[in-house]
């Protein structure tokens, strides 16, 4: 009987690892591919040294976008409307920059919020409460999915497809240029002779991949921990009603089940409390950033428009698309974690205590208490991540993007 009993906690603690393993994959892959995935307390000193490596290789992609391109912005580039078009690339990679430094910073507090995420898998012993953390868990592994599927095609086409389309071009000076994704100068040699061009090119393509990759890292993380308090409190919903529909309540019986729900809704808030702590100014630039890049691809396909170049323009309305869709999967799973806590204070509130001892309804007034504050999550303690936010941004960007239009029609009259 012992040996079965062992035999079926080994099966559920191999299935709860695998879920677990399941639902951080996606970002997990993203993040491990540029470095930035945290370093495993037991890693050997060959796994250190490559991850150190990588990061090495990182920085120096950050670097061989933001040294010249501002050396080509305060060196070379005069006209107001060129700084501009070149300002969108340089601020991308300052966001990716700036979101490596601060994952790679975070690393021990981000692995310790993974690590009390796989403990929460491993105390999962009942068959329906690890069918809700599952299935909360492959919402958020789909938005991580979703989010990278946009961002990597808009972004690596805008890498490949826009600068390749082009071709050569004749400029007003009677030179021949072949265009960059991100228009530099280097002091040191031509970037527009062979194999230099080309060289630029890959290196370019790369660095893409990498701040692609920091913005799909931080989406997968907000799905996946946001996701994983839904989870949790998801279960909670589920012993608040095992308690409500109690029959025959009984003094030893509603203790532990009453020490169990108080356990376990401390600890989804102490997780809470440390993810936002370890999050929040990833978050925050992923927001601010996002919303002026927005604002500035709108910009861009205003003037693309003007230009009459469809593949640019196509190309910048994905790259449009997936910070839009990026901006929203932050916001959208904040308020998925407003939701589900607004459904546990509506189940307290509900709740038939006064089918329970005297003693035993007056100790569920703290947790009724508790229960009814909304859990938020904030980017930075100032942006509260949530879809209003997201609608407040989006009507900013309409009313920039109008005011945009309105400004290119002025314009024209006026010359």
């Amino acid at each position: 009987m012992k040996l079965i009993t062992r035999e079926r906690s080994s099966k559920t603690i191999l299935a709860n690892k695998n879920d677990f393993n399941y639902a951080v994959q996606v970002t997990r892959v993203i993040l491990r591919m540029v470095g930035a995935w945290p370093i495993p307390r037991f890693g050997s000193n060959a796994e250190r040294i490559v991850i150190r490596l990588q990061n090495v290789v990182c920085f120096f992609l950050c670097a061989f976008i933001l040294v010249p391109g501002l050396l080509l912005i305060f060196l070379k580039v005069r006209d107001v409307k060129r700084r501009i078009r070149l300002a969108g690339p340089l601020l991308n990679c300052s966001m990716g920059c700036i979101k490596y430094s601060l994952f790679l910073y975070y690393g021990k507090q981000i692995q310790s919020c993974l690590e009390q995420a796989q403990q929460d898998w491993q105390n999962t012993t009942n068959s329906s409460d690890r069918k809700i953390m599952l299935s909360k868990a492959k919402t958020g592994r789909k938005f991580a999915i979703f989010s990278a599927a946009f961002m990597y095609i808009g972004g690596l086409s805008y890498r490949t497809i826009v600068p390749l389309s082009k071709g050569r071009i004749l400029t007003p000076m009677n030179t021949t240029i072949r265009i960059l994704s991100c228009p530099s100068y280097f002091v040191i040699f031509d970037e527009q002779e062979s194999p230099a061009y080309e060289i630029v090119l890959i290196v370019q393509f790369f660095a893409g991949l990498l701040t692609y990759s920091m913005t799909c890292g931080a989406a997968g993380l907000a799905a996946f921990f946001i996701m994983h308090i839904c989870g949790q409190l998801s279960v909670l919903i589920g012993k608040l009603k095992h308690l409500s529909d109690m029959t025959e309540p009984k003094d030893r019986a509603v203790a532990t089940l009453l020490a169990d729900i108080v356990e376990h809704q401390i600890r989804a808030k102490n997780f809470l409390t440390q993810v936002e702590n370890t999050m929040r100014f990833i978050w925050l630039v992923e927001i601010v950033g996002s919303t002026l890049l927005l604002c500035l691809t709108g910009y861009y396909v205003i003037m693309e428009w003007e230009n009459s170049d469809s593949t640019a323009m196509l190309t910048m309305f994905v790259i449009l698309t997936s910070f839009t869709i990026s901006l929203f999967t932050n916001c959208y799973v904040g308020q998925l974690l407003t939701d589900q806590s607004i459904k546990v204070g509506l189940t307290t509130s509900t709740m038939k205590w006064h089918h329970l001892p005297n003693r035993w309804a007056r100790t569920l007034i703290l947790v009724i208490a508790v229960s009814n504050i909304p859990a938020k999550i904030t980017a930075g303690r100032m942006i509260e991540m949530s879809l209003p936010t997201f609608g407040n941004v989006s009507r900013s960007i309409k009313i920039i993007k109008t005011s945009m239009a309105y400004f290119n029609l002025l314009r024209k009259f006026i010359m």
